[in-house]
């Protein structure tokens, strides 16, 4: 009997190293992270705002991480092309995915987006959050939100604006005005919010619906006109644009964000280990004004508290998506 006995506590003291052993490999290799560069896949062009912002957040974290975040770009079909490849990576916290709202976008506008907004993806941190801007040329005739939707009734389908592209949450918030003033204007996507401005200015597209930190320099130099931010009230680093809201259409709202995910599966100490580190590059002060410059607020709340923003927003935007009609594919 004592024989089985000391049979039996040894199978069961093998079991537990086994079982434990997963665990301590874990520990270690979140003590360890990062052992080598980290990727930062943005899934826009250079030059937009998701851009600036993940460059901005990318140069500080590789100071505080001792270790190189590499930045690279993967535009395409609205995000898709990047998402989907970041889908592929490995779970190890060494590929991480920069995007916005059109992550959520994407996976009602699109039959086969490359992903699972809710399944494949485990969140890290947002980044910021900003107002999108109604922008047109400084000698364009619309002085105001009024004008604008004077000349659409007046003319329905005639006019056009421009957007980062389809299911862009510029192109969303453009749609979201549409419905809400009653108005038929026509959309032209973009590779990316640079190429929509470019053309705004050179008076080649009359109006774009634009990301704040994309469009903000140029209308602080007066090379495009603001007529109106999504934001429910006026955005304190463009005070002198109304809000939409205030011009006639109380309730309005629709908020840009940025935010970083990993591929699911990635270590919860790890996922922990970039909220901590990416935090605090949110709170220092000259990443908050560089960031402020550019018209966004840094967030950086926990992974928690992103991820619930992420679920309400999927929900809303199916929502959305079924009252407009909207549809890429």
């Amino acid at each position: 009997m004592k024989l089985f006995a000391d049979k039996f506590l040894a199978g069961v003291i093998a079991a537990c190293a086994l079982a434990c052993a997963p665990h301590e490999a874990l520990s270690q290799s979140a003590a360890d992270y990062p052992a080598k560069p980290v990727l930062l896949v943005i899934v826009y062009a250079v030059g937009g705002g998701l851009d600036v912002v993940g460059r901005i957040v990318a140069d500080r974290l590789t100071r505080n991480l001792g270790r190189q975040v590499v930045v690279e770009n993967r535009p395409g079909a609205g995000g898709n092309i990047g998402t989907a490849s970041v889908v592929k990576a490995a779970a190890d916290g060494y590929t991480l995915l920069e995007t916005t709202n059109s992550h959520n976008i994407n996976a009602f506008i699109y039959k086969s987006p490359g992903y699972d907004a809710r399944k494949d993806f485990a969140p890290v941190v947002q980044l910021t959050e900003a107002p999108s801007v109604l922008i047109t040329h400084p000698r364009s005739p619309y002085r105001s939100l009024q004008d604008l939707v004077n000349a659409a009734r007046a003319q329905p389908g005639k006019l056009v604006y421009g957007s980062a592209g389809n299911g862009s949450p510029t192109n969303i918030a453009a749609e979201m005005f549409k419905v809400a003033a009653g108005i038929d204007v026509t959309h032209v996507p973009y590779k990316s919010a640079a190429q929509a401005n470019q053309d705004v200015m050179a008076a080649q597209t009359p109006l774009a619906m634009a990301a704040l930190p994309s469009a903000i320099t140029y209308v602080r130099s007066g090379m495009l006109r603001a007529l109106a931010v999504t934001s429910e009230k006026r955005w304190p680093t463009l005070p002198d644009a109304p809000s939409i809201a205030e011009s006639g259409y109380p309730g309005f709202s629709h908020m840009t964000w940025i935010g970083i995910l990993v591929p699911a599966g990635t270590p919860a100490p790890i996922i922990a280990r970039l909220n901590r580190e990416i935090a605090v590059v949110l709170a220092n002060p000259d990443v908050r004004e560089r960031i402020a410059a550019v018209g966004a607020t840094p967030v950086g709340r926990s992974s928690a508290d992103f991820d619930a923003m992420l679920k309400a927003e999927y929900e809303a935007t199916g929502k959305l998506v079924s009252q407009t009609g909207l549809k890429v594919d």
